[in-house]
């Protein structure tokens, strides 16, 4: 009786002890797994990798777009038949007025039905061609049309989806797949001859002269006059700016066609930045969210008046398309000059003995390095691509900058 008690008191106290080491064991495990997220997700450190950029020393300003001009007169349910910023030539048919909504419905099946025509015809001209050739057009064409897909490139989907059905037309015919597309081609310019016929009944509206087109719905809603503005003093043109330009006349109006090569940016700024832009001859121009890649432009006039503490900037450029067409009222980035290199954001930056530089990681250490500057704003610093150890420029592309530590040092484990 007595060994059965002892006995069981020893199980009880060994299942204890082990209920007991499992409970240790997985106190030792959780804290392990916090020590990891605590490394994980509360490092002392953050980086930023060093990447190929261009930063530009601009202004900022707001200024009038003007154009020289010809009105399209026009009015009721238009077809446009040349697109925004197209250029035209005296005569050229810019729209045609419907005078029912199936009309419209035809002009767009003849579109299709002119361009499915060309492009079977085009896939006539196949016989004797290299097999393989055709075969790496059809799958190259087709990458193209995918990459158009995804990349969401929706502007280029119908020319690259017409590319891909040439290609493969053609691998059809040369394979002996179809015989050709000569009875189909006959049936599709039978259709279209037909519909041409009704829509060449249509009263249409054309150009009177050479220049790029907008229609009415894509012009500058306000009307400026170039003359007025070019003999404009720097503190008449800010009473212009100021107390806006007169609202567009679009009452019986299809469009405008503009007549030169070039466009002017009219602008005033205070002293100090016509100090910036005094000797600079040429600019890039953008107008954030409308026209976004700089276009190269040249200062045509920097007039300063002393007095009023203003200048009159003018600026000239010879890029004209659909958006610019558009533009009236427009503030503009001025890029005065480009610079490109390496850049890094200032948070990053060390001075140590003197020398401006960066802590760079490199596996689980921390290394300074020197770097020479290009331009710097007042977030990042632009240095040259050309870096290597143990000179003045020593942070290399893709090196990964330590933009946020504490109690960093050259040569010290992270």
């Amino acid at each position: 009786m007595t060994h059965c008690m002892e006995r069981k008191n020893q199980r009880t106290i060994a299942e204890k002890s082990i209920r007991a080491l499992f409970m240790l064991l997985i106190a030792v495990f959780g804290i392990y797994l916090a020590v990891q997220f605590f490394i994980i997700f509360h490092r002392g450190y953050k980086t930023e990798t060093a990447i190929a950029y261009t930063m530009a020393d601009s202004v900022s300003l707001q200024g009038v777009v003007s154009f020289d001009t010809v009105r399209v007169d026009g009015s009721g349910d238009l077809g446009y038949l040349v697109s925004d910023g197209e250029r035209v030539t005296n005569g050229t048919v810019l729209a045609e007025c419907y005078t029912d909504d199936s009309q419209g419905l035809l002009r767009e099946r003849l579109d299709r039905l002119g361009r499915t025509i060309d492009l079977l015809s085009k896939s006539q001209n196949s016989s004797g061609s290299d097999l393989s050739l055709l075969t790496s057009q059809t799958r190259q064409a087709l990458y193209n049309l995918l990459d158009k897909l995804d990349t969401a490139q929706y502007s280029g989907i119908t020319d690259a989806e017409d590319a891909f059905l040439l290609a493969q037309n053609r691998l059809q015919v040369n394979t002996g797949q179809t015989e050709g597309f000569t009875q189909t081609i006959q049936a599709l310019q039978t259709e279209y001859d037909g519909i041409k016929a009704q829509l060449d009944t249509l009263q249409t509206i054309t150009a009177t002269t050479n220049g790029y087109f907008s229609s009415v719905s894509a012009s500058p809603t306000i009307t400026t006059d170039a003359a007025q503005l070019d003999a404009a003093t720097p503190a008449e043109l800010n009473d212009m700016l100021q107390n806006g330009f007169a609202a567009a006349d679009n009452a019986n109006c299809a469009g405008q066609i503009a007549t030169g090569f070039s466009w002017k940016f009219y602008a005033v700024c205070d002293l100090a930045t016509a100090d910036r832009l005094d000797g600079v001859s040429s600019v890039k121009i953008s107008v954030p969210g409308k026209q976004n890649t700089p276009l190269a432009a040249t200062v045509q006039e920097l007039t300063r008046d002393e007095d009023a503490g203003l200048a009159k900037l003018v600026l000239s450029c010879q890029t004209v398309n659909a958006e610019i067409l558009s533009f009236g009222v427009e503030t503009a980035q001025i890029d005065l000059k480009t610079y490109e290199g390496i850049r890094i954001d200032k948070a990053a930056l060390h001075i140590v003995g003197g020398q401006r530089g960066v802590y760079v990681k490199y596996g689980n250490l921390q290394r300074f390095l020197k770097i020479t500057t290009l331009y710097e704003d007042e977030n990042y610093i632009l240095i040259p691509d050309n870096g290597k150890l143990g000179t003045d420029n020593e942070v290399r592309l893709y090196d990964e900058i330590i933009v946020q530590g504490t109690n960093l040092q050259d040569g010290k484990l992270l």
